[in-house]
């Protein structure tokens, strides 16, 4: 596919559409610099950040990085990666997300001793309340590597920390990387497994919830099957993901 500034995103192997999830065991994810057209609309960036405070007052506006030149091929994942802030990536939002930039994070997915996928639900006052996934979050500062690089591990270990209390050394890291592609969204997707059962392992995360001060989750769903799937509550690339790795 090509974007409206000439970007190449050669996803072939997820058919026309470009969406969809492939397997891949390396992933290249470079710092370049990028002169991205939207940071140039200054005023219409910081008008639309207010609204966006109005309705969600906690939001900050931290750096974060968007992909660009995605490609998918002999199974690697590679692409170059650019800083911008984070109230110009909600207002490219507002725009429809048009290409070159897609918007790419780090998915933990974590699974049970039975195979069953654990999802964190978005407590209120953040900007994806009520919504179930798997745990994820915005690429910043701290997920660049010495090299230069974006360090997608990192980034998933630490959400999965962060939003559940798990450490990840404690779990079995799967190999390779799952990438779920929905339109302008890249989930990077590491999988992990546990040796407890959902429901005790649900129970731990509960319990390292209730001791949190201002926790990001406020439940923890259980799902085992396809059937399981709910359109309205689960972003796509969090459905994707599910249909990958579950049997009906």
């Amino acid at each position: 596919m090509t974007g409206a500034d000439g970007d190449s995103n050669n996803v072939d192997s997820l058919g026309q559409t470009g969406q969809g999830c492939v397997d891949v065991a390396e992933c290249r994810l470079p710092v370049e610099p990028f002169d991205w057209a939207i940071a140039r609309y200054g005023e219409l960036i910081d008008a639309h950040w207010q609204r966006c405070r109005a309705d969600t007052p906690g939001l900050f506006n931290g750096e974060t990085y968007l992909l660009r030149d995605l490609r998918i091929e002999a199974g690697r994942l590679s692409a170059s990666m650019f800083r911008t802030d984070f109230k110009s990536l909600l207002y490219w939002r507002r725009l429809g997300s048009p290409l070159p930039a897609r918007e790419a994070f780090g998915a933990a997915l974590l699974r049970s001793a039975e195979g069953h996928v654990l999802l964190g639900r978005q407590g209120p006052g953040q900007l994806h309340s009520g919504l179930v996934y798997p745990p994820s979050g915005v690429l910043c500062d701290a997920d660049v590597n010495g090299a230069g690089e974006i360090d997608i591990d990192a980034s998933a270990a630490r959400e999965l920390h962060e939003e559940t209390g798990l450490e990840p050394s404690a779990l079995q890291r799967m190999p390779g990387y799952r990438i779920a592609i929905t339109g302008a969204e890249v989930a990077i997707a590491i999988e992990w497994r546990s040796a407890l059962p959902a429901v005790e392992l649900r129970q731990r995360i509960l319990d390292f919830i209730a001791r949190e001060e201002a926790p990001e989750l406020d439940d923890v769903v259980i799902v085992t099957s396809i059937d399981a799937i709910d359109a309205e509550e689960m972003p796509a690339h969090a459905r994707l993901l599910l249909q990958s790795v579950l049997s009906a």
